[in-house]
């Protein structure tokens, strides 16, 4: 095979970065950290979802699509009973919000209007007006107690999410953080998508780096590329606990 091109792994041997939930499923057996609850911000059509009625027996998706349109084809997408679906974009404010509409490139929808792909991409965006809440405020209505799980997937508004959710990483015991960047530092001339200012957040939340998943990297003209970062909750405790 491997001369050929290809190389054949077992999954329990893969080296971490490769699959964030393959990743996330080996952290939950080795530091008894189960995936029962999972929330999924930034929906897209239910890719995370399916995968994760797949992958985790069991787990309850709450999933969040604040575009209209792309909500209506998640819909349609997802049919299962442990998946909750929200029409509203998580954020660090309460109300509605402008939301930039990229068109075909609906991946680069978001509440921020130079977002590093959109910029990059030099796609012109339509506005509309979505309603937005913080998942502090979304947890106490719903009386949410704890999250397994939390992935962000935002376009750009990822630490805006994380900034409306200090309360719930604080109090609600998040164990897992799976969250997209762009670059390490910000970038001038567009908003959001810098790994370091979330990781300052959430290190200082009690969350330690676990590995980062390349997702798509652009190399005509100006290098780009799209990744994305899972964090675990104080992973050298939980270690030093089991041993």
């Amino acid at each position: 095979m491997e001369t050929r091109g290809y190389w054949l792994r077992h999954q329990s041997v893969l080296p971490f970065g490769i699959d964030y939930q393959a990743d996330i499923a080996r952290l939950s057996k080795l530091l008894d950290l189960p995936v029962r609850v999972f929330f999924d911000i930034g929906a897209h059509t239910g890719e995370t979802a399916l995968s994760v009625l797949r992958n985790f027996e069991g787990a309850k998706v709450y999933s969040f699509e604040a575009h209209p349109t792309t909500f209506a084809e998640l819909q349609k997408a997802v049919n299962d009973s442990r998946v909750k679906i929200f029409p509203f974009a998580i954020s660090d404010r309460i109300g509605n919000a402008t939301f930039f509409d990229y068109g075909h490139l609906a991946t680069c929808n978001s509440l921020v209007g130079e977002n590093q792909f959109a910029v990059r991409s030099g796609n012109p965006a339509r506005t509309i007006s979505v309603p937005c809440i913080t998942l502090d405020q979304f947890c106490e209505q719903e009386n949410v107690p704890h999250i397994d799980v939390l992935k962000i997937d935002t376009e750009g508004h990822d630490l805006s999410v994380l900034q409306g959710a200090v309360g719930t990483l604080k109090n609600r015991g998040v164990s897992f953080v799976h969250i997209e960047f762009n670059s390490m530092t910000p970038r001038q001339g567009s908003a959001g998508g810098a790994l370091m200012p979330i990781g300052a957040m959430l290190e200082d939340a009690g969350f330690e780096f676990v590995a980062s998943y390349p997702e798509c990297m652009l190399t005509e003209g100006k290098f780009f590329s799209t990744s994305n970062a899972l964090f675990v909750r104080q992973l050298a405790r939980y270690a030093t606990s089991k041993s």
